[in-house]
């Protein structure tokens, strides 16, 4: 089963199975995300840092695209309410 490590807690592990939606997983688990859209991906206040695992994540998907352009993201960041765990991932939202 992929896990989810968060970098400023690395002992937190979660473990879902593959598929598995980013931000679902996390709120799932007690970790709270930003969203102001309830996951909609209008907001991308829910966007984190990858740190490690970026392959096993499902590539963006157009809405994606735009938001990232949108509110110009840096590499390696993604919107957590679009993507999908296919394997293990390191990830981090300045709030956390």
């Amino acid at each position: 089963m992929p896990r989810i490590r968060l970098l400023k807690n690395p002992d937190k592990i979660i473990e879902v199975p593959a598929g598995t939606n980013l931000m679902t997983a996390l709120i799932d688990a007690g970790q709270p995300v930003a969203s102001s859209c309830d996951g909609e991906g209008v907001c991308a206040k829910c966007r984190m840092q990858v740190h490690e695992g970026m392959e096993n994540l499902n590539r963006p998907n157009e809405l994606e695209e735009f938001l990232a352009e949108r509110y110009e993201l840096k590499k390696g960041v993604r919107i957590s309410c679009q993507c999908e765990v296919q394997g293990d991932v390191t990830v981090h939202a300045t709030y956390w």
